[in-house]
């Protein structure tokens, strides 16, 4: 296992290094928090985070597992795990049933500073100075992908971030052999999503090829992708059979990968953000081994033309980080003088401080151009008035800006007109000029179907419409709600 002497910088550079890597990340995270919760005052971060909000507030343990009423009626799933295999999720559950769907928010945004703390010990077992391990720990939180990625814009939260969360430890525990607590994160890493398993794929691939640090030898590699093999096909194939559905996202991916248009991939096509992924971790080219855990997911992401801004950036630019690690531990045991040494060094400082300089500038700035042209802030006044008026055991589709009200409601439906023709209530914008497309559809529906509609409140901000000849859910027959 590599386990490289790091040559340090100098100490007293090492010890103001030291000095500032936890305020570093304390800074960075306080942050993020800040970006992400504005963003929810004025209603965004909203889309996803209410997928995973509502299927944890729908949650029963019983007959009730990540139900969200909206794929029930857009996708005809029965959970969130058959969008994507995300049984892991459930460790949420508590969190959201004490503080609310915007906690979610909070694990988003503190993920990636949590993983941090488990590159800092890896670092620090690979013999890397205080310095270094600054630099790599900055690569990780300002990369402009995973700061974008946290941020989330519209949609708010996204359970990949528990890939950090379990996937980080997972890390620490395999390069320093604790093989038991590996195992057990493992399985929580791998039920985190189905594209999981495609790190751990990566990463066996790495070790046969060219010896990376994650595995001591190849038996554990092969049990750990037979563990991986096993759990991808039950979140993708055995439980969605067992349940008599098809599992959504792989569905897609999977015929993306299996027809002829991945004969004609152009790479010229490719988002050039790709390459910018790259170079911002360069020292992870010196650790080839541990690299190629990204390789899997990245080829699959590019096939389907995903962009690396979304929330995969955050999974792909830890790995990548981890990656850096061990490069940087490579290059500073080869350095050939002293003065070598240094003027890595410098060029380390140089990345930081380019990084630090304009990422942050980036993502605020986004964030208030998503403010500007989609912001709107609904009173907790309005939401609590507009919700005395709705049965909240009938489907209801509310826009997005004012989710934040409505989100335990056990038929929750959102401000698509296929949502809004099933609901009984609809909760919708007053302001016409709110340009989401769900928001602006939804305001077309309620203005077309006007005559079937009751006006049960309004205020300046939003107006509540039921639709009497739609029964409830309950009326229905359908997945009863709670009371």
């Amino acid at each position: 296992m590599l386990n490289p002497p790091a040559i340090d910088p100098p100490s007293l550079l090492d010890r103001a290094a030291a000095a500032v890597t936890w305020p570093v990340i304390v800074a960075w995270a306080g942050f993020m928090l800040v970006v992400k919760f504005r963003l929810a005052h004025y209603g965004l971060a909203t889309d996803d985070l209410y997928n995973y909000g509502n299927g944890l507030y729908n949650t029963n343990f019983w007959d009730k597992w990540l139900f969200v009423a909206r794929y029930e009626i857009g996708r005809d799933l029965p959970s969130l795990v058959f969008d994507h295999w995300q049984p892991t999720t459930l460790v949420l559950w508590p969190l959201v049933r004490v503080f609310g769907a915007h906690s979610l928010l909070v694990v988003q945004a503190l993920a990636p500073a949590w993983a941090c703390l488990f590159l800092l010990t890896i670092g620090r077992h690979f013999g890397l100075g205080a310095f270094d391990r600054l630099f790599t720990v900055t690569i990780c939180l300002f990369s402009p992908y995973m700061m974008l990625a946290v941020m989330d814009s519209i949609e708010g939260f996204h359970a990949t971030s528990l890939l950090l969360v379990f996937g980080a430890p997972l890390a620490w525990a395999a390069v320093t052999g604790r093989w038991k607590l590996a195992l057990v994160l493992l399985l929580f890493f791998l039920n985190v999503r189905e594209n999981a398993a495609l790190y751990v794929l990566g990463a066996a691939v790495g070790y046969w090829a060219v010896r990376s640090p994650y595995f001591d030898g190849g038996r554990r590699a092969l049990a750990a992708l037979a563990i991986a093999g096993l759990i991808f096909w039950i979140g993708i194939k055995g439980a969605p059979m067992l349940a008599g559905v098809t599992n959504f996202h792989f569905s897609k991916v999977g015929n993306a990968l299996g027809t002829s248009e991945v004969l004609k991939f152009n790479l010229s096509a490719v988002d050039k953000d790709w390459a910018a992924f790259g170079l911002w971790l360069w020292p992870a080219l010196a650790a080839p081994g541990a690299l190629a855990a990204v390789i899997p997911e990245s080829v699959v992401l590019l096939i389907a033309d995903k962009r690396i801004v979304n929330w995969y950036g955050m999974s792909l630019v830890f790995a990548g980080s981890l990656a850096a690690v061990f490069g940087v531990a490579w290059i500073r045991r080869r350095m050939p003088s002293a003065s070598l040494g240094h003027a890595l060094t410098a060029v380390f400082g140089l990345h930081m401080l380019g990084l630090v300089a304009t990422s942050p500038l980036n993502v605020w700035g986004k964030s208030e151009v998503l403010i500007e042209r989609y912001g709107f802030h609904v009173p907790k006044q309005s939401l609590a008035a507009a919700r005395t008026n709705i049965d909240t055991r009938c489907r209801t589709s509310v826009f997005f800006q004012a989710m934040k009200g409505f989100g335990d409601l056990p038929y929750l439906q959102f401000p698509h007109p296929t949502q809004a023709e099933i609901s009984r209530f609809i909760v919708a914008s007053r302001r016409a000029d709110l340009n989401l497309e769900h928001n602006r559809l939804q305001r077309e529906f309620v203005e077309s179907a006007s005559s079937e509609l009751m006006l049960r409140y309004q205020d300046s901000y939003l107006a509540v419409y039921e639709r009497p000849t739609r029964a409830c859910a309950r009326e229905a027959g359908t997945n009863p709600g709670r009371d």
